[in-house]
């Protein structure tokens, strides 16, 4: 591979299709398996122990277990697709004061219907709740779902919905 030095970083500029072996320097002196672990970019733990165990990495020399000493926060936080919620965990003191949605799907299998997908809407104060189930997750058929269930919730309780949750997922 070829690289050009920018600051203090080294930009790739092409890569030789021929075998290649990357090389992290030791500095011949044992240091933990958490150091090896941020040294090897994250690799998993099970791959360290093997090079390890197999001494198949010269130099790679390890002082105490052959375990990380914890869970590391850099690769928690790189699985992360959202954060969680910060809020105190508000009760609510009212019906209709907050409903909570969720859309839940693709299932792996259909159902008798020909649905992939359901939604969910619940009360925050009473935890009613109800299902919708969906054959697309498009914006116009998740916002009927919601308009029939807001109507409904009002005309029911006589109370007007204040605000709506939603987790920010993915699907």
């Amino acid at each position: 591979m070829t690289a050009k030095r920018c600051g203090r970083l080294y930009a790739i500029e092409t890569i030789s299709r021929t075998p290649t072996a990357l090389v992290s320097q030791t500095k011949r002196r044992p240091v933990t398996f958490d150091t090896w672990h941020r040294r090897f970019g994250h690799t998993a733990p099970e791959t360290i122990r093997e090079m390890a165990v197999k001494t198949l990495v010269d130099g790679l020399n390890i002082t105490g277990e052959l375990t990380m000493g914890g869970r590391c926060e850099d690769c928690i936080f790189g699985k992360h697709s959202t954060h969680p919620f910060n809020d105190n965990g508000y009760q609510e003191t009212e019906i209709s004061e907050r409903t909570h949605i969720d859309i839940w799907g693709p299932s792996p299998t259909q159902s008798a219907g020909g649905t992939s997908y359901f939604m969910l809407l619940m009360d925050g104060h009473s935890s009613y709740h109800t299902v919708a189930f969906l054959k697309t997750k498009s914006a116009d058929v998740t916002l009927n779902v919601f308009e029939t269930y807001h109507n409904e919730a009002e005309r029911q309780t006589g109370k007007k919905l204040k605000r709506v949750r939603l987790d920010m997922g993915r699907e």
